[in-house]
């Protein structure tokens, strides 16, 4: 059975990408607070945000966000 270990190198190469997940997670949950939803309850929006890796915070962002010309 092979384990699959966390090398620097392996955490150099996903840096940006956890940089990204992270700070989407973390302007869509400011706008969720801020602004409102559409469709969902906050909270709703803000698991979705927080777990759904990269897609959630840009499904928000499509779907979820209130919409101010309405």
């Amino acid at each position: 059975m092979s384990e699959i270990l966390v090398t620097k190198e392996m955490l150099l190469i996903m840096s940006p990408l956890i940089l990204l997940q992270f700070s989407l997670a973390v302007y869509c949950g400011l706008i969720i607070f801020r602004e409102g939803v559409q469709n969902l309850n906050r909270w709703a929006w803000l698991i979705i945000c927080m777990f759904v890796s990269v897609l959630g915070p840009v499904l928000f962002l499509l779907v979820g966000r209130k919409k101010e010309f309405e």
